[in-house]
């Protein structure tokens, strides 16, 4: 989604200086508030809800499933099959380390972490490799790994575009705001789990 809007961006506003820095999504509000971002992807999930922040403004840009993601040999079912399952968690303190925990607290079990992985792209090769499972939102999993399956946890990422409040109407932000939707809007339409919010 996003280098589609990068280039959607590069060609319709040339004289925007356009940097990507990744960041966990839980840092990116204070780097929004601190001016080191002028917009952000903001994340949050329905076991996680996000907290107000007065300081920024933000609309809605998608709402995705969320799965496990397992050996397609697996004998896994569902959630609750993964008690005794070695998981690929995302590092202590992130926002998917976060989400995984709960998700499977709620299931009755907390998951016995084998790996510690932030890059969902690698996470998926470590399932595919028989490493573990891990929960991935339907974005990371728009072409899975060969050798994985995906199953549907009760569970949904919420994400949204964020800035500071009062810069909705700056020409870049709203540049970018109607960047970012066009491309989530193609990748919306092109039959993925996902919904434009």
């Amino acid at each position: 989604m996003l280098p589609a809007a990068l280039v959607t961006l590069g060609r319709d506003h040339p004289a925007l200086e356009l940097s990507v820095s990744e960041l966990d999504p839980v840092a990116v509000p204070g780097a929004l508030r601190d001016h080191r971002l002028d917009v952000g992807l903001l994340h949050d999930y329905d076991v996680v809800p996000a907290a107000t922040d007065p300081a920024l403004e933000s609309v809605a840009l998608l709402d995705e499933t969320v799965s496990l993601a397992t050996a397609p040999d697996a004998p896994i079912a569902a959630l609750a099959d993964t008690r005794d399952t070695d998981w690929v968690l995302a590092s202590p303190g992130t926002l998917c380390h976060e989400v995984a925990l709960r998700v499977c607290r709620s299931a009755g079990f907390t998951p016995r972490a084998r790996h510690h992985i932030d890059d969902f792209d690698a996470v998926l090769a470590l399932v595919a490799a028989g490493q573990g499972v891990a929960l991935v939102p339907q974005l990371a999993a728009a072409t899975p790994e060969t050798g994985v399956r995906l199953i549907a946890v009760p569970t949904r990422r919420r994400t949204r575009i964020g800035y500071r409040r009062g810069a909705a109407a700056h020409p870049a932000v709203a540049a970018v705001v109607a960047a970012l939707r066009t491309s989530a809007g193609a990748f919306t339409l092109s039959g993925r789990n996902c919904a434009l919010s």
